[in-house]
């Protein structure tokens, strides 16, 4: 992505001021530390200022309620400081100015306010987005002092501009740029060497930015004078033009290949950093949510590892039956006080006992069936705390493909609830849900692509007589096939496609073969645990 400009700045002033003048602050928000959102009314038109002074998303733009939603954002409870003191100063007061110094990225929006004696004085907000330097700053205009900060900066921060307040308020140095409009093309032949043509002209220039130059080169085939020419152009016209390019990697008000045009400067702003701000959260969230699974995984994988070295040695002590029932059926062969005997077991082979000589023959056999059973019985125990494991293994391998499958920020916050353990039933849970399927000769086919959707088609779709299908084993989508009759049998050709569409959306996609099983849906359970979706039983096994 490309960070916001002071020409995009300016288009925005340009474009939207007569809202600004004379709108009136209605409410203040401050979802977190980067962001402040103001609700401004003008003309009978409510609209919601967003500032983001985050240095990884900083801009400002009127925000659309699907881009709002794209932003995930979430009011605190309580205020923070710094909202506080702005509602104290500028709520319900009314815009009367709004200024961008030349060329900065400095937004100012300007209020009149009254103190306690009625005295009238002029505040400034200063919306001062400048990367990591990113900043809002409330003083007053006529005395020069600041009243408050978004982020106090001490002399150890920076040794040229202190801010905080009772501060007076100071510009950021100036740049050492030219318009280029002022420069005849000699000397930008000569200041911008073709060796590392793009950032000098960034460098030396207002309104120039990377990604503006790099494609103004393209347009150009690299001939210097035919991109002094194309720059003058563009800065010369009187109107400008909002695009987004295809892959929302950059924006630009300039019509190059593969860009979209946008309605308003306001709607490019809005959709292009929303968009990436929406990719960061969830692609930030995916991260943190497959390493949460991850380590979960991982333990119960050492967990099992130790059970089933439990049930490895477990297992010899299941032999101790087979030296008591060939005891016993040797039992009067068997010398008394004997140490050891040798003896053939059922299938003829040769097997050595050791005896107690202290013991007579059916006291060593039932001692040794005594042994058995108490390793019998932890050997059950062990295998069933085995396929709890094996079953909790199962359902985080299932979170996670669901996790790495989805796009959708609204269900990735549902598995993170979920794995917090905060999940809450409600009675419109499955609201507005909807499953994907297809026609299949006749068929319908619904797959669930995650967890809710899975739900949703096993709840409320699928009938007792529908047919479930689901990788062995295996994390992957729940597949139903409708029957348009009860008696109906599924032909062959609708198995297949079925199963095959289980594996698609399964985590054994990419394997040579799949076991996929298949049965009614009614014998189809939701377990009780947490850590296992369904159970099943009658089922059936296709490989694919």
């Amino acid at each position: 992505m490309i960070n916001l400009d002071s020409l995009t700045l300016k288009l925005f002033l340009d474009e939207n001021k007569t809202f600004f003048i004379n709108a009136k602050i209605q409410k203040i928000q401050q979802p977190n530390r980067h962001e402040l959102i103001f609700s401004m009314r003008n003309s009978g038109e409510t609209k919601k200022l967003y500032i983001n002074f985050n240095p990884n998303f900083y801009h400002l733009c009127f925000m659309s309620k699907e881009n709002e939603q794209k932003r995930t954002i979430t009011i605190p409870k309580a205020a923070p400081m710094f909202c506080m003191l702005l509602r104290k100063y500028i709520q319900n007061s009314k815009i009367i100015n709004v200024e961008i110094p030349k060329y900065e990225r400095i937004f100012e929006i300007y209020f009149e306010y009254y103190n306690e004696l009625n005295e009238k004085s002029l505040l400034c907000l200063a919306v001062e987005l400048m990367g990591k330097y990113s900043n809002i700053i409330l003083y007053n205009y006529d005395t020069n002092v600041i009243i408050g900060c978004a982020h106090n900066v001490s002399s150890e921060k920076s040794r040229e501009r202190e801010l905080c307040g009772m501060l007076p308020y100071i510009y950021p140095p100036k740049q050492k740029k030219k318009n280029l409009l002022k420069v005849s093309f000699q000397e930008f032949d000569e200041k911008n060497p073709d060796s590392n043509i793009t950032a000098s002209i960034v460098k030396n220039y207002y309104y120039m930015t990377i990604p503006f130059v790099d494609e103004i080169l393209k347009l150009s085939n690299n001939s210097k004078t035919n991109v002094y020419n194309n720059l003058i152009n563009f800065l010369s016209q009187k109107s400008y033009f909002p695009y987004i390019s295809q892959d929302y990697s950059k924006f630009a008000f300039y019509n190059f290949k593969n860009y979209n045009r946008q309605s308003t400067v306001n709607e490019m702003i809005d959709n292009y950093f929303s968009f990436h701000q929406a990719e960061y959260i969830k692609t930030n969230l995916k991260s943190k949510l497959i390493k949460n699974i991850s380590a979960q995984i991982s333990k119960l994988v050492t967990i099992k590892e130790k059970q089933q070295q439990q049930i490895d040695k477990l297992q010899s002590g299941l032999e101790n039956k087979l030296k008591a029932d060939v005891l016993m059926s040797n039992i009067y062969s068997i010398n008394t006080h004997a140490k050891t005997v040798s003896l053939h077991d059922f299938n003829g082979n040769l097997i050595n006992i050791e005896l107690d000589e202290n013991k007579t023959p059916i006291e060593n056999a039932n001692k040794y069936y005594a042994l058995y059973k108490k390793s019998k019985s932890a050997f059950e125990h062990a295998s069933m705390m085995i396929s709890e494991t094996n079953s909790k293994i199962l359902y985080f391998e299932e979170l996670k493909f669901f996790v790495e499958q989805t796009d959708n920020i609204s269900e990735l916050n549902e598995i993170s609830i979920e794995l917090n353990g905060n999940e809450e039933t409600k009675k419109d849970e499955f609201s507005n849900q909807t499953a994907e399927f297809i026609n299949y000769n006749g068929f319908k086919i619904y797959i669930g692509k995650n967890k809710k959707q899975n739900d949703y088609i096993l709840s409320k779709i699928s009938t007792a007589e529908d047919i479930w299908f689901h990788p062995l084993n295996a994390a992957g989508a729940h597949v139903i096939v409708k029957l348009n009759n009860l008696k109906e049998e599924l032909p062959d050709d609708v198995i297949l496609k079925a199963a095959q569409l289980t594996k698609e959306y399964s985590s054994q996609k990419y394997n040579s073969k799949t076991s996929i099983i298949y049965t009614k849906r009614k014998y189809v359970k939701k377990a009780n645990n947490k850590q296992a979706f369904v159970t099943y039983k009658n089922e059936t096994e296709i490989i694919v």
